[in-house]
């Protein structure tokens, strides 16, 4: 065969539909392109001259080729064995006159038998595996301090999610085929004969979509975790090293004279001052900006957290907003004559919402514009509400 002569065609056609892979074939027959076997992910053909053909798949539980004896006798009916597809033993008749495998219809049902019981011991396991996998996850995002909105920002869960929801697409795509030759295996058994449908339909394109699906999501997968150690989408230094610009509400400034940083140490310890932080993430969804600031006036401790950031998808902000706010204040429901929370109305926010702990001390800020959305996190004598021009420019800062 000459290699310029080999055509490679993807397979539309789902390996358990038995009549649409010899309606499949014959047509590829009728356009000049002759089976010879199956790579990969393409099925391969030696073009030709066009060819009126059938073609019939016979469910078998061989592994590679069928013997030659096998063969040979499928041979004497005029039946040429030209190779396999997934679970089919594909052969091959040029005489319009050969006769049909079966032509009893409760025979033909036996050679569904093993295949349909196997197959299907195999859709109860992964119906399983799926139903326990999808309690996991549910369990944990029922368990979970974070929203979905924020979880799916932040720890960026869009991607478990969308293999998940690709998983679940094929399984139940494979359990529908699976039925389906055991309700052919059903009516043969009863001594209705199969019917050939006019068409074959693209079954295939689920498993296709898969696994294209499946491939993109896994290199957008693997781009995003270079990108993450190679410093493209992240990068943190100490807030004394900044030299990058990034939306810093000053701990110092709001304290004025008396403030001194309170370094992030312990004995021995000789790594970077985590309690004046500043780190960046680009992530799918949203630019991410956290800012720690800790220091102390007059012996007394000091603390600023912020955490900004600038959404993709601008509807997103209103319910990572409400995430923040159940995160960050998680025992309001249980205790709520522990917090004050006032929505305020202010220009420059599409929302403005602050919460103060009347028990413990400490000042929360939500505020959004746009698609922008921010929290801080205030330890101190101040109030942030003094502060709102300052925080009205942090979401219109565009880095």
């Amino acid at each position: 065969m000459k290699q310029h002569d080999m055509v490679r065609r993807l397979i539309p056609v789902d390996y358990l539909d038995l009549a649409g892979v010899e309606l499949w074939l014959e047509e590829m027959a009728a356009k000049g392109l002759h089976f010879q076997g199956v790579g990969v992910f393409f099925a391969h053909f030696q073009a030709g001259q066009p060819a009126r053909v059938r073609y019939h798949a016979e469910p078998t539980e061989e592994k590679g080729d069928l013997p030659p004896a096998q063969t040979a006798e499928y041979g004497d009916m005029g039946w040429t064995y030209v190779g396999r597809l997934g679970h089919l033993a594909l052969f091959r008749t040029d005489d319009p006159d050969a006769p049909d495998f079966h032509t009893d219809p409760v025979a033909q049902s036996y050679t569904l038998d093993r295949i349909t019981k196997r197959l299907s011991r195999a859709v109860w396991l992964l119906l399983a595996l799926m139903a326990a996998l999808a309690a996991f996850l549910v369990w944990g995002a029922l368990d979970s301090a974070f929203g979905p909105v924020l979880r799916l920002v932040k720890f960026s869960s869009l991607y478990s999610g969308t293999v998940l929801l690709l998983e679940l697409v094929f399984i139940l795509h494979f359990t529908w085929e699976v039925w389906g030759l055991c309700r052919l295996r059903k009516r043969l058994r009863a001594g209705v004969p199969a019917q050939r449908p006019d068409r074959w339909r693209h079954t295939g394109l689920v498993r296709q979509g898969y696994t294209l699906l499946l491939s993109v999501a896994a290199l957008i997968q693997i781009g995003s975790t270079a990108a993450y150690f190679a410093g493209v989408t992240k990068w943190d230094l100490e807030l004394s090293a900044l030299d990058r610009p990034a939306p810093v509400l000053s701990l110092a400034e709001l304290e004025g004279d008396g403030y001194a940083p309170d370094p992030f140490g312990y004995p021995g310890y000789e790594g970077p001052d985590r309690n004046n932080f500043v780190s960046y993430e680009r992530k799918p969804l949203a630019r991410i900006y956290q800012v720690d600031q800790a220091g102390t006036v007059a012996g007394e401790r000091r603390r600023l957290d912020l955490e900004w950031y600038d959404l993709t998808l601008p509807f997103l902000a209103g319910p990572l907003l409400e995430d923040l706010m159940d995160y960050e204040l998680y025992d309001l429901r249980y205790v709520p004559e522990w917090y004050t929370v006032e929505e305020l109305s202010a220009p420059g926010f599409d929302q403005l919402v602050v919460a103060e702990d009347v028990d413990y001390g400490g000042q929360w800020l939500f505020a959004r514009l746009g698609s922008r959305v921010l929290c801080l996190d205030y330890t101190g004598d101040h109030d942030l509400t003094e502060q709102l021009d300052r925080v009205a420019a942090l979401l219109q800062w565009d880095g």
